[in-house]
């Protein structure tokens, strides 16, 4: 799998705020926040996010695999972003958007971000 960058992600997209990256184990690849875009969490909540909670998401998932197929993706609404955990074959990607982004835009989000993990 080619090595997923930051600045790629945030080129899918112009309202993504924050993107990060995890294996399947929770091992923290990269977390980054876009340039010039105010964080609303602190750093030590978006590594928990990668390490744990998205971990967690995506095995729930995989519950639910065995009737409907994989997940491609999981979107939480907050009141302040959104956040979507793209689901690879041995990673995640998570990302958190602007609350002005469409959800109809998620899964060409998730497709692109997808494509260039390919």
């Amino acid at each position: 799998m080619p090595e997923l960058k930051p600045e790629e992600v945030f080129a899918t997209h112009p309202g993504i705020r924050w993107v990060g990256l995890a294996t399947n184990r929770g091992k923290v690849i990269f977390s980054k926040m876009r340039d010039g875009v105010k964080s609303i969490t602190p750093d030590s909540d978006d590594l928990l996010l990668l390490e744990l909670r998205s971990q967690y998401i995506t095995e729930m998932t995989q519950q639910v695999a065995h009737w409907a197929g994989p997940a491609d993706y999981v979107a939480i609404s907050y009141e302040r972003f959104t956040e979507l955990t793209i689901i690879l074959k041995d990673e995640y990607v998570v990302l958190t958007v602007e609350k002005d982004v469409e959800a109809q835009e998620f899964p060409r989000i998730a497709g692109s971000v997808r494509e260039l993990s390919n």
